[in-house]
């Protein structure tokens, strides 16, 4: 051993001991120069491979023409780092852009457009994705009327386009399409875009999801004689069976059927849909060759969307990134940066979704060279450092439960955007907290997988398993810390009432009423937005924040009654009155304040075991999406309380919450690689505000972390210092994105 090498190790080993600040050699660490050469020498990059796809958003009207310089508008996305590309077969106006047989072709196409695209993009090296649009197709609807998505008035459904059923014959056109396509065209992948269209518009805007058309209505009478398709809305049991037939036939079997017909002539063909767990239930996405969707940023910038892809458990996870057309303003290519940044952050594959940047005659070539010039600033992070992220797995600390028999009862319950709000915002509080998050489905739960875990939230899951109940029970009381809100469990796994909660032995409390008097009107609607539910601290040492007066949030709450040990961390204070505008009893111009009365218990603590929960009797994280201060600050202090010493955290002084940051395994085991993005840029359009440092925490008996490198957009050495079982590395003046690595002994 040579005296360099020598005095490193003596020298790291000694600082981890007595907290003296210790370093590696910069060689230690993977070489971002040497990844990027590797990955150079493979050749064409297959589209679930890649970090940088980019698709040209290409929905030509009628009148639109062709007058496109392919060759330079090709050779600008390379040049901008696209290593695949999506190309359309058929936009959302039905018009295909290829010679077909069986589908109507732009009426201003000049030849094979398609197939000239795929010629030059293979020639610089892309692979080929085939984009199509499914549901909406605007010309076969205004040919073919009987062919749209009709509303139970016998109304055509749109979104701006015409929206098709797939119970009528444009489900053989379709097929139709794809055996053409995938007889006469090297693809990799299908990418197929309006897949379920009904079922996203139901869950995310409640949206009825039916169609009643006379083609739909025979389809389900020939198949249930005795059961008018009509007469079943009326009860819930009928609205159920009619979802999941609807379900079935238009997302499970036509995907099968267009998987079948696209693999009959190319079998190794990727397939992916534009939505992920947020759109489509389990057996869906377990058809697919990965799941893309779209980020579901939040307000601060955190890509929600892709950590739940993650915690589906499936490699090669895709979101997309909006930009603007390159016509309309000097769009600041920092904004889809940071956006681009905020899904590798979370190690999803990043899409550009191209807002129109290929338009006949435009700038005069017939692409938007402002448009590529910004999309070649939002790969500016992701080009240097995706060779750091293929095979790297999360650090896991915290996790929310993503509850899919939630979100179909209260799909039946007609509530479907309440269990996206709550899902979202319980990513997003958790996030703030600094700690590593995960989202987990129930089909994953076991005791070993559970064990990985210091935190588990339960976000108004409403409808629970005994199984998994039982699971997360002996998971407490071996020492995990669990937070649950709302009518958590009140439905068992055949969604049938329960009286009480399945784990109140572990919440401490058992539940007595839902109070809905406040928060619902005479005619049994809620009052959505308006607080009308007002909590107040008992004094406990977690809700100090909240010393001072009461805070609100609009819905119902919960009556419960504590047991024995168990203690009131918060109570209700009940409104002034019920408002009641009808009748005239309403106080100024906001909800009632809080009145003289208090309620009962409302968040209680309780020591189960080795572990320890906080249920609240509110849903509050459904409501995090209402923007109160309130809550985004305490939830995250909250569980920074409860779990005081978790394996990694990140503190920042400033901008906490645009501030955030991930840990990952690399994939030797021997390091985790973490990164920082300040998404301040998002709150004041592009304007850049530095932060003075952030701090990395490591429990150092669970991480024993001896030396610390950031990597990009430059390289230093971090100072590393241990004590009292926290390993502590300050990161001067962070960058907009940074990349560094946590090297273990």
């Amino acid at each position: 051993m040579i005296r360099r090498s020598f005095l490193q190790i003596v020298g790291a080993s000694m600082g981890a001991g007595l907290g003296i600040p210790s370093f590696a050699a910069a060689s230690d660490y993977p070489d971002l120069a040497v990844l990027r050469a590797a990955r150079a020498t493979k050749g064409i990059i297959p589209p679930d491979k890649t970090y940088r796809m980019m698709e040209w958003e290409f929905h030509t009207p009628p009148e639109g023409n062709f007058h496109i310089n392919l060759d330079a508008a090709l050779k600008a996305a390379r040049d901008a780092g696209a290593e695949s590309i999506m190309f359309y077969s058929q936009d959302h106006w039905g018009h295909a852009y290829y010679p077909s047989d069986v589908a109507v072709r732009h009426s201003n196409l000049p030849g094979d457009f398609f197939g000239q695209e795929i010629a030059i993009a293979r020639k610089l090296g892309m692979s080929i994705v085939c984009y199509y649009s499914l549901q909406f197709n605007n010309q076969a609807v205004l040919r073919h009327a009987d062919w749209g998505w009709v509303n139970d008035k016998g109304e055509q459904q749109r979104s701006r386009w015409f929206i098709t059923c797939l119970d009528t014959p444009y489900r053989q056109y379709v097929l139709g399409m794809i055996d053409e396509l995938f007889s006469r065209y090297e693809i990799d992948e299908l990418f197929l875009d309006i897949f379920g269209i009904q079922f996203h518009e139901y869950h995310s805007r409640g949206r009825d999801p039916f169609c009643f058309c006379q083609h739909t209505a025979e389809a389900w009478n020939q198949e249930h004689p005795g059961d008018p398709y009509r007469e079943g809305f009326k009860t819930r049991e009928g609205w159920d069976r009619r979802y999941q037939w609807h379900q079935r036939r238009t997302m499970n079997d036509m995907l099968d059927e267009v998987i079948a017909a696209a693999r009959k002539q190319r079998p190794q063909t990727l397939i992916s849909l534009n939505g992920g767990p947020e759109a489509f239930p389990d057996e869906v996405m377990q058809k697919v060759s990965f799941i893309y969707a779209e980020p579901l940023t939040s307000a601060t910038g955190i890509s929600l969307g892709s950590i739940l892809l993650r915690g589906w458990g499936r490699p090669d996870y895709q979101a997309g990134v909006f930009s603007q057309q390159g016509y309309l303003d000097t769009y600041p290519g920092a904004l889809p940066l940071v956006k681009a940044d905020a899904l590798i952050l979370q190690n999803a594959r990043v899409f550009i979704v191209g807002n129109a940047p290929v338009i006949g005659d435009l700038d005069g070539q017939g692409f938007s060279k402002r448009w590529f010039q910004v999309a070649s600033e939002t790969w500016q992070d992701v080009r240097n450092v995706d060779t750091l992220l293929e095979g790297a797995q999360p650090v896991l600390s915290s996790a929310m439960l993503y509850s899919q028999p939630t979100r179909e009862e209260l799909a039946g319950q007609k509530r479907p955007t309440d269990f996206r709000q709550s899902v979202l915002g319980a990513l997003e509080t958790m996030t703030y907290s600094g700690r590593p998050v995960e989202s987990i489905p129930e089909f994953r739960i076991s005791a070993d997988f559970l064990r990985q875990f210091e935190t588990l939230v339960l976000p108004e899951v409403e409808v629970l398993s005994a199984a998994h109940a039982d699971a997360i029970r002996k998971w407490v009381e071996g020492g995990g810390t669990l937070m649950a809100s709302g009518r958590c469990g009140l439905l068992d796994e055949n969604h049938k009432p329960r009286s009480n909660f399945p784990l109140a032995d572990v919440f401490g409390a058992d539940y007595v009423s839902e109070e809905r008097k406040y928060a619902y009107n005479q005619k049994g609607n809620l009052k959505r937005g308006v607080i009308q539910t007002y909590l107040e601290s008992t004094g406990h040492f977690l809700a100090k924040m909240l010393a001072v007066s009461t805070v609100g949030l609009p819905g119902a709450f919960l009556n419960i009654q504590t047991r024995p040990g168990a203690q009131a961390v918060m109570r209700y204070r009940l409104p002034f009155m019920v408002e009641d505008l009808e009748n005239h009893k309403w106080f100024n111009w906001g909800p009632p304040p809080p009145g003289k009365e208090r309620g009962g218990t409302a968040v209680v603590y309780n020591k189960f075991g080795n572990g320890q929960c906080v249920y609240l009797g509110v849903p509050i994280f459904q409501e995090v999406n209402r923007r109160l201060f309130w809550m985004r600050q305490w939830i995250p202090e909250l569980l920074r309380q409860l779990v005081p010493d978790p394996v990694a955290e990140l503190h920042f002084r400033s901008l906490p919450e645009y501030l955030h940051g991930t840990f990952f395994w690399d994939k030797s085991r021997r390091f985790v690689l973490v990164q920082i993005l300040n998404a301040v840029e998002l709150a004041t359009d592009g304007q850049f505000a530095a932060v003075p440092e952030a701090e990395i925490r490591v429990n150092s008996r669970k991480l024993h972390v001896k030396a610390a490198r950031v990597v990009w957009p430059t390289e230093r050495d971090l100072e590393v210092s241990t004590a009292s079982g926290i390993t502590r590395i300050l990161v001067p003046a962070p960058a907009r994105y940074t990349a560094l690595y946590l090297k273990l002994a």
